[in-house]
């Protein structure tokens, strides 16, 4: 259920990020979309239009037991004195609103009787309303003409205020109030008609305002055979699915005989439809061993089922892992499934020939017949051009509405990508290792070689002298500093005392002191931070380069900060990182595979998507880490709480050569003074 609501809240609702909103904190954004959806208002309205007596009514019935009501709302707001008309016996629907009028409407609506509350109008009215909380996130003051947006703030801010009987107003319509919160989700659900399937031909009943596939805005409506939709008509918004499911069921439960949940693929599917359970059941010869595509609706579940030659289907991606088992079915043999991280998101697991070499990284094509699932590899077919700034086109190619695209590493790293994540890039011909176009020569599938930079783990690195304890018994013979003569140095400590610490390069890079090319040759390969210290120590030694070339051949610990908790990377080797943030690749079952030093920029301004530095704007991922660094100690902390006044701030830009990365994925801030 949270996961059908929270397909809908994304596309009516793009501001809103959670679930249950407290009463002013969503927003006008929020508050007009409640109302859409309750009723109040009509899709398409402009927000900022003036509010009017007759919309005032209507959001009023709206936002009242007599939502949904046939008679008119003017007549419903006269009638239960939430509004009176005038002296004339006129009502003048088309008059402009302002604020104090607005306020004792909704006290009425709430129940109060404003000719008993202290002080006379506007004052006692617009103090009263500021007291429950129904002036929250309004700038309007005494006189001032509301807007529709403003109209709608004020209704739904009532939704959490107290009644006059001391019940919470929108628990006595039944939504459910917690702590100031409103979780409208009941109410909501109950506008969406749905799901239903397409056959190529159907129409709808209305001609939609809004419309979204697969969740993304979408410019137009047409429906294609087997398509899943819902609407929602008083929002005039339509949302539309083409997601399926494909191969031979594996698994049903919690009974064959009615089942609510289906695996296919390696997938668990739960059962939406009761159409669909009865084609999955037992008693009309469906259930295991059998070969079906599922239709899956907003919610992920599964909406019809497709058998026959409608079932077939065919999926590409790219090998995350393969593994064979021993099965006894029909006497010892071997099993090889694979698994493959395909281009609609989702990863599924194959059974195939055992003899298959199938390495992670490896692009296949998976195709599902009546004769079950199979495998084979492909040829990697490459393109390059830069994508637009719209994301809609590739080169010379479109892009298809509902393309399906996904980035990949050689380990088997997989992930999907928007396409407007790739807006301005240009990809080369190593950027695209594999398409596919529909009969409109548009693309329709695209996998992407390591081309977004979002397949890599990021984080700082604590401090790479956790390094020279491992260390300093080869470096040093054995026996490290102590046991050096009084007059020698042993190598362990010059490398301590030359080796940077995360302090030392933070302010070095802070006050300009380490310079970009003094950086990159410090991390340019695994060899250079253990010879920077080496060449102090080189007349005082003997033996050393040999020692120190079979350290850097061993493995080692790093201690990191990533998504602000603790992490110790245990690798085979030792990679050119020193300290900040690093870049940590890895493979599907979460080996490190490689680590890269990220590149260090000095910020002077800070904006909610990009940094800039000396005037160059630096775009920052949606996920970017922001730590504190205080006394030799990083801190996890949000960008909303540093600035470039009060901090220096030092963004850790992935600079690996990705076409659509380039993004600052850490930032560290230093307190000032």
């Amino acid at each position: 259920m949270k996961k059908r609501l929270l397909a809908l809240l994304l596309a009516l609702c793009t501001a809103c990020a959670t679930l249950a909103l407290p009463a002013a904190a969503g927003g006008a954004n929020t508050a007009v979309q409640a109302a859409v959806m309750l009723g109040g208002l009509d899709a398409g309205q402009d927000p900022d239009a003036t509010l009017t007596r007759g919309q005032l009514a209507q959001l009023l019935a709206a936002f009242s037991p007599y939502r949904g009501g046939t008679a008119p709302a003017v007549q419903t707001a006269a009638s239960q004195g939430w509004m009176s008309g005038y002296s004339d016996g006129s009502f003048r629907p088309e008059q402009a609103v302002t604020l104090e009028e607005a306020c004792s409407a909704v006290l009425k609506l709430l129940g109060y009787d404003v000719t008993a509350l202290s002080g006379g109008f506007p004052d006692a009215q617009l103090n009263k309303a500021r007291a429950l909380g129904l002036r929250d996130g309004l700038a309007a003051k005494q006189g001032d003409t509301l807007t529709i947006a403003e109209g709608a703030q004020l209704l739904y801010n009532a939704l959490a205020a107290t009644a006059a009987g001391g019940e919470v107003y929108g628990q006595s319509l039944g939504f459910s109030v917690t702590e100031g919160k409103v979780d409208v989700s009941s109410v909501l659900l109950e506008a969406v008609e749905g799901p239903f399937v397409a056959d190529g031909d159907t129409q709808l009943p209305f001609e939609p305002a809004a419309v979204y596939r697969n969740d993304e805005v979408a410019a137009a409506a047409k429906l294609e055979a087997y398509d899943v939709y819902y609407y929602n008509v008083s929002a005039r918004t339509l949302w539309v699915y083409d997601e399926k499911a494909a191969g031979r069921i594996t698994a049903v439960g919690p009974s064959a005989a009615a089942p609510t949940s289906v695996t296919v693929a390696g997938v668990e599917y739960a059962v939406g439809a009761s159409e669909a359970a009865a084609a999955l059941s037992s008693l009309n010869g469906g259930g295991v061993g059998q070969v079906v595509a599922l239709l899956l609706g907003m919610d992920g579940e599964v909406v019809r089922v497709l058998t026959g030659d409608a079932a077939e289907q065919v999926f590409y991606g790219v090998v995350q892992a393969s593994a064979r088992s021993l099965t006894e079915t029909n006497g010892a043999d071997v099993l090889q499934q694979v698994t493959v991280a395909c281009t609609d998101g989702v990863t599924r697991s194959v059974n195939v020939d055992k003899a298959l070499s199938l390495p992670a990284g490896w692009l296949v094509q998976i195709t599902v017949d009546e004769n079950g699932e199979s495998v084979r590899t492909l040829e990697e077919k490459h393109m390059s051009g830069a994508v637009s700034a719209d994301g809609a086109r590739l080169g010379d190619m479109a892009l298809a509405a509902n393309v399906e695209i996904l980035d990949t590493t050689g380990e088997g790293m997989a992930g999907t990508v928007r396409p407007g994540r790739l807006a301005g890039a240009a990809l080369t011909g190593a950027d695209v290792r594999y398409y596919t176009t529909n009969e409109a020569g548009e693309i329709d599938r695209l996998i992407l070689g390591d081309v977004t930079g979002d397949l890599w783990t990021y984080g700082v690195l604590d401090d790479v002298r956790n390094l020279t304890d491992a260390a300093a018994a080869a470096i040093d013979g054995g026996g490290g500093a102590a046991d050096a003569g009084s007059g020698d140095a042993s190598l362990s400590a010059l490398a301590d005392s030359v080796l940077p610490s995360t302090s030392d390069i933070l302010y070095g890079i802070i006050d300009g002191s380490i310079l970009s090319t003094f950086w990159e040759s410090l991390t340019s390969s695994p060899s250079s931070v253990a010879s920077w210290a080496l060449r102090a120590a080189a007349g005082n030694t003997s033996g050393a380069l040999s020692s120190v070339l079979g350290w850097l051949g061993e493995g080692a610990s790093y201690v990191c900060l990533i998504d602000g908790e603790n992490a110790t990377l245990n690798t085979a080797v030792k990679y050119p990182v020193a300290a900040g943030g690093v870049a940590v690749g890895k493979d599907a079952a979460g080996e490190v595979t490689s680590m890269r030093q990220l590149a260090p920029v000095l910020l002077d301004g800070l904006g909610a998507a990009s940094a800039a530095s000396n005037g160059t704007r630096y775009e920052t991922a949606d996920d970017m880490q922001v730590y504190l660094w205080y006394r030799g100690q990083y801190f996890a902390t949000t960008l909303a709480q540093v600035n470039a006044e009060d901090y220096y701030l030092i963004g850790w830009r992935d600079a690996m050569g990705c076409a659509a990365g380039g993004l600052l994925r850490v930032l560290v801030a230093v307190p000032k003074g």
